[in-house]
């Protein structure tokens, strides 16, 4: 019954570090967030936080992870194909209220192209699991007649992945570039290609 409590205690303390590395990722930036402001936040050592998590890029991959579940919680989990294109435009548009947390999704994504790395396979499934939804979202606008059937659903939703995540990083480094306005335009060339 002990280690219970000390095992729900140790969680909630988890949690309560996940989220102010969050929010401080979120207001400060990637680079400007280290274990010691976000234990400065806490009013802990920087060693106490890794007695929670194994290492600072574990902290980083969890925040990701606590990012990408909260895009989906808040449409309630579940996108339906014939909202996903306009779904996935809209999050690009939230993303970047939070800029900090886009650097950290990009540098991570690009760390973790080598399968050794921890979180390699957390982006494999995400990757697949966006790119599903955006290609059966195609495939059900293609259904309705509202993008050409023609059009290889597959292929456009990769390229609907490449050039959101292209231009979340364009408008990190240059704030005048409109992303989520530029994805929503090339989102309406797709429609028009039926015409």
């Amino acid at each position: 019954m002990a280690r219970q409590r000390v095992t729900a205690k140790g969680e909630a303390r988890r949690e309560q570090i996940l989220a102010v590395a969050f929010e401080k990722l979120g207001a400060d930036g990637y680079r400007n967030a280290s274990l010691r402001a976000i234990g400065r936040e806490l009013d802990v050592e920087p060693a106490h936080i890794l007695y929670y998590f194994a290492s600072r890029e574990e902290l980083l991959q969890k925040v990701v992870e606590r990012w990408d579940e909260g895009t989906l919680a808040a449409v309630g989990g579940v996108v339906p194909p014939s909202e996903a294109l306009d779904f996935y435009v809209a999050a690009i548009r939230q993303n970047l209220r939070i800029p900090g947390i886009v650097h950290l999704y990009l540098t991570l994504a690009a760390e973790a192209v080598h399968p050794d790395h921890s979180a390699h396979r957390f982006f494999v499934e995400r990757f697949r699991r966006v790119h599903s939804l955006l290609r059966d979202g195609i495939e059900r606008e293609q259904a309705v007649d509202r993008i050409d059937p023609s059009a290889d659903a597959a292929l456009e939703a990769r390229k609907l992945i490449a050039l959101a995540d292209g231009l979340q990083l364009q408008a990190l480094v240059d704030p005048a570039v409109d992303a989520p306005g530029d994805l929503e335009a090339a989102v309406a060339a797709l429609r028009r290609m039926r015409a």
